[in-house]
């Protein structure tokens, strides 16, 4: 199940596309959801903004940020 991060200036329209092709699951108040490969892949197709991250918590294992 991928996790998305979505922005918080674009979340009416993403949000309200996601919806509309299935069930989500919020897992934190960082704008983090729990969202199926379908979901991602018309994300994508319709070139709305996010950001896949590894883990529930938001943080993108492997990457170093500071």
């Amino acid at each position: 199940m991928p996790f998305i991060r979505i922005p918080k200036e674009h979340w009416g329209k993403v949000w309200h596309a996601l919806i509309a092709t299935g069930p989500i699951s919020r897992v934190t108040l960082d704008y983090i959801y729990a969202v199926s490969d379908k979901q991602v892949k018309m994300l994508r197709r319709k070139n709305l903004p996010f950001e896949v991250v590894d883990t529930p918590d938001g943080k993108v294992q492997g990457r170093h940020h500071g």
